[in-house]
Parts: structure tokens; sequence; C-alpha cells
């Protein structure tokens, strides 16, 4: 992983508390404390701030260049209520902090400032709070990207980890998933960092499957990684998933609110999303018109997703072939209208069936 250290540990403290300073009224007096300051603690910089009405609270930060989801359970042990004075509150100060470690930190009730200019910091006395948006990129940091969910390969070991509830060997991933072994290794990497797995001594296991979903859903939605093509069938859905359970001879898989009701019903269906791997094919099998302006068919042809959308299909009550949870999920939430909405049913769904959806 190569990193241009341009940015050097003073540099990074100065920015820190310029960020803060920078980011309160005038009339808001921060000082830093140098005075029975106990470097031992492990703590880097403690901030005095004074409100207008003369009221004091201190900030003891802990600055560190790279912070990575995984490493929030150790700063907030480090923050924690029995390491620091009941009156102080912790911050976590950093180079860069990436949103998914925002979020982990908002989480964990700590504050946190970067040196882009993200900051948040909540004090309940004197009252203040400050929310300030930065940078979303590292502009200190070269070389290879820090990864996404983006891709077949991703796709191919984001869906193995979701549809199976198990331990894994990265073996036993590789040949359950289809990828290559330095793409399965690069995935499991870049997954271990977000705190999305975590390695055991039996193997490697999902730590939160929903927020791997949703993260795996915002990194590559369908729209991006398919070729759409909107239809009308003039009989109406009901037909037209009639057709699909009995004229096939190609890989198919329903997605959408036509797969979700299977398990979770929202709302009537309006239009259907259908993976197939031929669009041209599909629409002349099923004698689809093309239609953008009232579709009640969608067809999706996989460009950078393999088969990936078909794996783990199931047939549904009426006979055809639909798309696995995960995968539905994943669709809703990025689709049209009401399909985000559908999306959330779905996955509260998922939460109280978890063993009628993960096989073992």
């Amino acid at each position: 992983m190569a990193v241009d250290d341009t940015l050097t540990s003073a540099e990074l403290r100065h920015l820190v508390i310029r960020n803060i300073r920078s980011n309160l009224p005038p009339a808001w007096r921060v000082t830093e404390e140098l005075e029975g300051f106990d470097k031992s603690s492990g703590r880097d910089v403690e901030l005095g701030v004074a409100a207008p009405d003369g009221r004091r609270v201190r900030l003891v930060i802990e600055i560190k260049h790279v912070i990575e989801r995984r490493d929030v359970a150790r700063l907030r042990e480090l923050l924690s209520p029995s390491a620091v004075a009941p009156n102080d509150v912790p911050v976590v100060g950093a180079r860069y902090i990436p949103p998914s470690v925002r979020e982990a930190l908002v989480d964990n009730r700590l504050s946190f400032v970067d040196a882009t200019g993200n900051v948040r910091i909540s004090c309940d006395s004197p009252a203040f709070f400050v929310a300030v948006r930065g940078e979303d990129r590292d502009p200190w940091r070269r070389g290879r990207p820090r990864g996404t969910l983006k891709g077949e390969p991703a796709a191919r070991v984001v869906r193995a980890l979701l549809d199976y509830h198990r331990s894994w060997r990265v073996r036993e991933l590789i040949a359950a998933s289809a990828a290559s072994s330095g793409a399965t290794y690069r995935v499991l990497d870049y997954l271990q960092r977000e705190d999305l797995v975590a390695k055991t001594h039996v193997g490697y296991e999902v730590t939160d499957w929903e927020r791997l979903l949703r993260a795996w859903s915002a990194d590559a939605p369908f729209q991006t990684s398919t070729r759409v093509m909107a239809f009308i069938e003039p009989r109406g859905i009901d037909r037209f998933l009639e057709n699909v359970s009995t004229k096939r001879h190609f890989p198919v898989a329903v997605t959408g609110s036509a797969a979700a009701r299977e398990w979770a019903s929202f709302a009537p269906v309006k239009s259907v999303f259908v993976y197939v791997s031929s669009i041209q094919e599909a629409s002349e099998q099923w004698g689809l018109r093309p239609n953008a302006a009232a579709p009640n068919v969608v067809l999706l042809e996989p460009r950078t997703l393999g088969d990936v959308p078909f794996r783990n299909s199931q047939s549904s009550a009426a006979g055809y072939p639909i798309a696995a949870p995960a995968q539905v999920a994943a669709d809703l939430l990025n689709g049209p209208g009401r399909e985000p909405s559908a999306g959330e049913f779905l996955i509260d769904w998922m939460r109280r069936n978890e063993r009628g959806w993960r096989r073992e």
C-alpha cells in the first residue's frame, strides 16, 4: 500500500488544531493546554475551549495519520469515559477520515476532525455542535486506491459472503465465489479495513451482513453494471411472468419488487425487473415492445457482473426464477420510485429471517 507521507506529524497536528479553531465562532476562545499535559497518556493534543460566558471544556484529541473502520473500537477504548476526565470531550484527529469511518465514529459517540476539513464535534456543556464537510478523498494518498466493491470479482465475493452464514477459509471462498485468488484476497483485505469481515482462528466471518449489503449496493448499483432497456408487455405483467415461467432458453432471474414479494410484499408491482443473458434474445422470445415512456418490463443484461445475478436463484411460487434475496435487496435500494422503500421492507424481513435466506 503506497502512501505519499508528505504531511508530517507536526503539520497534521497544526491542521487539526486549525480546523477546530476556524470552525468555532469568533467569541469562543481555543487555547492549547500545555501545563500538566501528560504525553504518556497516549493522547496527542489537549485544547481548552471557552464559551463567551466563561464556561470551559477540554477537548482530548488522539491523532493518527490513517484511520480505518476497524480501528474505531480501539479508539473508543482509548478515549472511553474511564480513560478521560468526566467532562472532557474525546476527539479523533487524522489526515483524512473516510465516510464509513466517520459513520462509525458518530455511532460510537466520538467527535472527529481531519486535515481536509471534515469536522464533527459535539459538547453538552458549554453547549455547541460543529459539523463541517471537507474532502471525500485523501489528497495526500498515492498509489493503488483504497478499494471499492465495484466490479465482478467484488460482486462474486460479496454475494458468497452474504448468501452463506459460515466461516470461510480463503480456498473455500474462492471455490464458492468463482473469483480469482488475487481478487479474493484484495476484496477480503478491503472488507477487513472497513470492518465488514473479521479474521478468526477458523476463517473469515461477516461482522454485519446488512452493512455489507448496503456498502455493495452503494458502490455497485445495477445501473452501472448492466445494460438496461425498458419495454411494454401490452397484456400486463401477470401475463409476462407466465411467459417467463414457461418460455425461457437462457439464464433468467427476476429481481425488484416482483421478486421481493415472494418474501415480503410491500405494494402492488407496477413494473418487473429481470436479469437476462441477452436483451435481444429475451425481448424477441417474449414479444416485448420497446417503450421508455411507460414501461412495465425492464430487462437487465449484465455487462460487468458475469453470472453473479443468476447465482443461487430460486423458483417463485408461480414458477418463474427469482434472484437471491441479497441480490434483490441491493437492486431495490437503487431502483426508481418506491423500489428503495420496498428494499427497506425486504431488509427488515431479512433481519428477522436470517436463517431462512442465508445458507449454512
